[in-house]
């Protein structure tokens, strides 16, 4: 492989408690780039009312995201919550942190109507069910090695919201703020969640109905798996990617790969009582 990338490494960037984002930091690939990462959980405030809380990522070269730390920003045009009952709203980002090498912004979803920042929305669902509550827009970060033109893709987050019954809040991901990745070894890393509850979790590959809002099977990283208890596995050692593989040795400086895991927490019987998505790059 490139040896600059052996000096370079594959860097995991985190989100807060609440989300994961890992990506290949090279700023070439960076450039000219809008939606970076994102992940959901919700809680009851009472029994039909859920706070949804929302952590994304983007291109600092975004005008929406230029501003300074606490800066925040309300746009009809994408800033959209489907609350899967037929109601939607426009929510408010703050912008939580900036790292001006990466390019990156990321920003949660809140409140400031009382002129004090609360995180998360609010919604009062008017009958118990299962609503599936989404966000979402186009402009992914460019250049994703497993999703063509992917500039001008969607990006898609779902979460699903059951009211009445057990009371049941969403699993909560919780991940350190940086893992290295060296290149040319064989890469794992646990994806870890936490439950209010203390249900059973599992882990899953996400679909490109559920993230990018289209038909058709995801295409993961050549070679990487995931276990149901959030283990994934990669090997990127040169003898692995030869010549003649998939990756043709060429997993090198520039590359970026998307991955998208759903964190499901579950009832006795096996069936998904909620979900949260965790949408990032390798």
């Amino acid at each position: 492989m490139n040896t600059f990338k052996a000096e370079v490494n594959k860097i995991i960037l985190a989100l807060t408690s609440v989300g994961i984002v890992i990506l290949l930091m090279l700023p070439a690939s960076l450039s000219a780039s809008h939606f970076r990462y994102e992940t959901m959980s919700w809680s009851l405030d009472n029994a039909t009312t859920i706070r949804l809380k929302l952590d994304a990522g983007y291109s600092y070269a975004s005008g929406d995201f230029r501003g300074t730390v606490g800066a925040t920003v309300t746009s009809s045009g994408w800033m959209t919550i489907d609350w899967g009952d037929g109601n939607s709203e426009t929510a408010t980002l703050r912008t939580t942190s900036i790292d001006t090498v990466a390019g990156s912004s990321i920003t949660e979803i809140g409140d400031n109507s009382t002129g004090t920042w609360v995180p998360g929305v609010t919604h009062t669902y008017a009958d118990n069910g299962t609503y599936i509550v989404v966000w979402k827009k186009n402009a992914r970060i460019a250049n994703i090695k497993n999703i063509p033109s992917s500039g001008s893709k969607w990006w898609r987050a779902e979460t699903k919201v059951t009211i009445g019954g057990d009371n049941n809040t969403s699993p909560v991901s919780a991940v350190p703020p940086i893992v290295q990745v060296q290149d040319n070894k064989t890469f794992t890393y646990q994806v870890s969640a936490t439950d209010a509850n203390s249900d059973n979790l599992t882990y899953r590959w996400g679909t490109k109905a559920e993230f990018f809002g289209s038909s058709g099977a995801f295409v993961m990283p050549t070679g990487m798996t995931l276990s149901d208890s959030g283990l994934i596995e990669w090997d990127v050692r040169d003898s692995v990617l030869c010549s003649g593989c998939s990756q043709n040795d060429l997993n090198d400086v520039g590359d970026l790969w998307v991955s998208v895991i759903m964190v499901e927490d579950r009832h006795d019987n096996g069936s998904a009582k909620s979900y949260i998505p965790i949408d990032f790059f390798f």
